[in-house]
């Protein structure tokens, strides 16, 4: 074919391709069109209820998540693309497809349309919240520090603070945003200067005067001594209101060496420091300390997805995202490390990698041991002795996020010799106590998940970790922690420096007979919350072992024999189902703790087997099934509570009696007690009631017949706090005092009295002649069907209840008002009041109240009030009060300020449904502006 035959040939094969795959299209369009519109219509109503939720969730003080508002925007951008293509489309439908229509904007359109259909298939998918709305409060919670700052520097009596928290938590970038700020601020009307020191670990003064000269363009002489240079910098300072702020503090910085002045007529001179540790912020005597916690979820995500970029967003990648952000644990440094180093990074591969070194704490991810590891490890460099750093570490052999009971800690400290275990118990405590307090001031450690308990963060245990890796690369292994396993080895062999075994909560069940053979230097096993059935006979060989913890190992019923572990000081066998002591107990002369608290199927410990314990200053016997009375154990060769009697160092005793009469309680041996913990309950070891706090001596008395039961006499008399628990034979607590010819409950201080139907009120006047509870200071009313008054009858004024501070009645259906006029008389130190489902309660407190009668009230809570109409008689003035909340308190129309004068300037919030407050009546508008720049709306309750 010649050459202009080809040319017209392929032209004609191009035009034929160009119009079929054209007109294949245009057959799609319809489709596109409907399948588009489909869609769409999807991600409105998709759009709708998330935008209904955030209106009902704005009318309870809620907003949006700052995800959900990212993505209620694309919608919005999306719909301005979508909605002319649809309208389009239509138009076009209508023309229809005639020999001189326009196929290319056909064309076009079809081929936009496809893609846009993928678009909102994908804004569709990301339609997934863990959360939709969150409080006010929580979204922008550097913005709220700022203004809590700028707020402290603008009041007269803040000359010094402190924002302090772990390192990487981001005190630098929030005083560098605060920074910022002031420039704009009406604060600098007061200031003259704004003054930034970065002053870091090494302290340097001489450093920190340049840098402050340096901002004053003054010459300092590098050559002069730090004194001369201090008197021109208090010249030059002395002319100036400033605002110094001393970043990244380690240690005391004496200003006046510096050259700061430090008067007290300081108004506009004010010091802002960061640091690390509260001790720093004592030494430097500030004002007011801010802690910068991490960040909530929301803030951590929405920080992380910063530095990783738009591929968070990828629905593949987005949940293994979340869960590396998660590892995170809300830290700002970690957030933004790992996220820079994932950053755009879409292979799903390289997301489940980092996902597996960070769960299994390893620094391999890129940055992250120099820019994070290190950092923290400045913290664990600069505690003050090797002990701190040695106990520390030891706090990372527990599993991650897992709430370490204190008490627990200590025991193991102390057996691993971190403690000086030559003194008294409360000493160790105490010194444990210490230990604990300077790790959570350090930022190393804090609060746990329950009272009682301390945790690591996540990734401070992490760098925990990575720091015993490194010294254990140079040192012999000697602690080791097992998690998650089914089967340890048969032994232990290589590891014979070994002193620490933690195998806490542990599915394992079955030892070898030989695992701890050869295990000479071992002082502390803790198999606490494992599912173990027996322990191997080579617990015999850790001869070294000083503390055995067992706590809530629910399937052993017998242990080995213990005799040959001489030097043990903590055996913790609580919440076991031993049937009986092990043998050989009675030879563990150095023991000093002894733990059986909850062993609900002990029925035997061998007579000889207490007294034998000659060291013992700790029996926690609480709610265990075990019965002391002397005259069946003395026949049948079990252990009787005079054994109990023998133990000269015994200084704290938990357990519970069936009876009273047939064992000693006097006064004279329980004052002996630093602390004791006895419940009378026949046939009872219920679990249910108020743990004891350090150093109280607690009473409980559960389902006891009050006038008719003998041999409470001394332990009345010592308690100072007792608990009365369905017991009945008395209508007041007066008629105790008066049956068992006690002078006046002179010691307790702590009440607690709930289901005794018999009780009418609490003190009757009719049958006392002197002063009843005069030391009370914390009173409980819980579920007393017929209390109708807390005082009834003429009750003798002088000392009656004059130094309670707290009341809380709850489900006391007959009680119309908590406080009489007669009561009000007495209570003149009381600081809370908390009443909840008193459904005939009218009000809180009655008659004419003046601001004398309750000077130090603090705090209001009342919940759950059907018939509520006042609090109290309006006052002029309320001297102490800081907080009231109301929920489920309908009638309660009205609060108690009679002017605007009297909202007391302590009042720092006023909690309650946003219903609620909206019929709330006022006696002018300014009260109404007053309240109403301290209510915060309450959460609705969770069912």
């Amino acid at each position: 074919m010649d050459p202009l035959g080809s040319v017209i040939v392929e032209t004609g094969r191009c035009i034929f391709s160009f119009f079929f795959t054209s007109i294949a299209t245009l057959i799609k369009l319809q489709h596109n069109t409907g399948q588009l519109r489909k869609e769409f219509e999807k991600l409105e109503d998709r759009k709708n209820g998330i935008e209904e939720d955030v209106r009902l969730a704005e009318t309870e003080g809620k907003c949006a998540t700052e995800q959900v508002k990212g993505w209620l925007l694309k919608v919005e951008e999306i719909e301005q693309e979508v909605q002319p293509m649809l309208e389009k489309a239509d138009r076009l439908a209508v023309q229809g497809c005639g020999p001189c229509c326009n196929i290319l904007p056909r064309y076009r359109l079809c081929r936009r349309m496809a893609k846009k259909q993928l678009e909102v298939r994908q804004l569709i998918s990301l339609c997934c919240f863990d959360n939709v709305v969150i409080d006010k409060k929580s979204p922008r919670e550097a913005e709220e520090m700022i203004e809590k700052l700028m707020e402290l520097l603008k009041g007269d009596e803040n000359k010094r603070i402190a924002v302090w928290g772990m390192g990487g938590v981001g005190k630098t970038t929030l005083v560098r945003n605060l920074n910022n700020e002031l420039e704009s601020s009406s604060l600098m009307d007061s200031i003259d200067i704004v003054i930034w020191i970065t002053v870091s670990k090494d302290l340097d003064l001489k450093k920190v005067q340049s840098q402050i000269a340096k901002r004053l363009n003054l010459e300092l002489d590098p050559n002069e001594v730090i004194e001369e240079r201090a008197k021109m910098l208090l010249k030059r300072l002395m002319m100036k209101k400033f605002l110094l702020i001393l970043d990244d503090v380690w240690e005391h910085i004496d200003l006046d060496i510096v050259g700061v002045p430090q008067t007290d007529d300081q108004a506009n001179r004010k010091i802002l420091l960061t640091t690390r540790s509260l001790d720093v912020c004592r030494a430097m005597m500030t004002d007011e300390e801010i802690k910068l916690d991490v960040l909530k979820q929301e803030a951590a995500w929405n920080l992380f997805a910063q530095n990783t970029g738009d591929v968070v967003e990828v629905p593949s990648i987005n949940p293994l995202a979340r869960a590396v952000a998660k590892e995170c644990s809300g830290l700002p440094l970690a957030l933004k490390t790992v996220g820079k180093s994932m950053r755009n990074k879409r292979r799903i591969e390289l997301w489940k990698h980092a996902l597996h070194h960070l769960q299994h704490s390893d620094p391999h991810i890129k940055h992250i041991e120099d820019e994070v590891y290190r950092r923290l490890k400045l913290s664990y460099d600069s505690l003050p002795s090797k002990i701190l750093q040695s106990c520390f570490l030891f706090c990372s052999l527990y599993p991650e996020n897992y709430s370490i009971r204190t008490d627990e800690l200590i025991q193991c400290w102390i057996a691993d010799r971190l403690i000086n275990e030559h003194q008294p118990l409360e000493d160790c405590f105490n010194d444990g106590i210490a230990l604990i307090e300077t790790l959570k001031d350090s930022c190393l450690l804090e609060q746990g998940d329950c009272a009682g308990t301390v945790k690591l963060h996540d990734v401070v245990r992490d760098v925990a970790i990575w720091i015993s890796t490194k010294q254990g690369s140079e040192e012999p292994c000697t602690s080791i922690l097992f998690t998650n396993i089914t089967k340890p080895p048969k032994q232990f062999s290589g590891f014979s420096e070994l002193t620490v075994i933690l195998l806490v909560g542990n599915p394992i069940n079955k030892i070898h007979d030989n695992l701890f053979a050869g295990l000479r230097k071992v002082r502390v096993l803790n198999l606490s919350q494992s599912h173990i059935v027996t322990l191997p006979p080579s617990l015999s060989q850790l001869q070294k072992l000083r503390a055995l913890i067992l706590r809530n190992c629910c399937y052993p019923e017998k242990l080995p024999s213990l005799g040959a572990l001489h030097k043990l000081l903590v055996m913790d066998l609580s919440g076991t189902r031993l049937r009986e002591l092990p043998n050989g107990t009675s030879k563990l002369k150095k023991l000093q703790e002894l733990h059986l608290s909850r062993t609900h199927h002990l029925e035997t410990i061998e007579a000889g087997t207490i007294s034998g314990l000659q060291s013992l200053e700790l029996l926690d016997m609480s709610f265990s099934a075990y019965k002391w009375d002397i005259r069946c154990n003395v026949d049948y060769g079990k252990a009787s509570f005079n054994e109990i009697l023998t133990l000269d160092r015994l200084s704290i005793v938990k357990l519970r009696l069936d009876k009273v009469d047939s064992v000693t309680l006097d006064s004279a041996w329980l004052m002996k007690l630093r602390e004791f913990n006895i419940q009378i309950s026949p046939g009872s070891c219920d679990s249910n009631h108020l743990a004891t706090q350090h150093d109280e001596k607690r009473a409980i008395l559960r389902g006891v017949d009050l006038m008719g039961i003998k041999g409470l006499n001394g332990l009345l008399d010592t308690a100072s706090a007792l608990d009365l628990v369905i017991c009945g034979g008395i209508s007041a607590l007066s008629e105790l005092s008066i049956s068992h010819r006690l002078s006046s409950l002179q010691s307790v201080k702590s009440l607690s009295i709930s289901k005794c139907d018999c009780i009418t009120s609490l003190i009757s006047g009719d049958n006392i002649s002197g002063t009843i509870l005069p030391n009370l200071e914390h009173l409980s009313l819980n579920r007393l069907e017929n209390l109708g008054a807390i005082l009834g009858g003429m009750v003798p004024r002088k000392g009656c209840l004059k130094w309670l501070k707290t009341i809380e009645v709850v489900d006391c259906k007959k009680l119309r008002a908590l406080i009489s006029f007669a009561l009000l008389q007495q209570v003149k130190n009381l600081e809370q009041i908390k009443v909840k489902n008193c459904s005939k309660m009218k009000y809180i407190i009655g008659g004419e109240v003046s601001a004398e009668m309750i000077p130090k009230l603090r705090v209001i809570e009342l919940s759950d009030l059907p018939m509520l109409k006042t609090i109290c008689s309006r006052l002029p003035a309320w001297p102490a009060l800081e907080m009231i909340e109301v929920r489920n308190c309908p009638m309660l129309t009205k609060l108690p300020f009679a002017t605007s004068n009297g909202v007391a300037a302590t009042l720092k919030e006023i909690r309650g449904e946003l219903q609620w407050w909206n019929r709330l009546i006022y006696s002018n508008d300014e009260i109404k502006s007053r309240l109403q720049q301290r209510f915060q709306p309450l959460k609705p309750l969770q069912c």
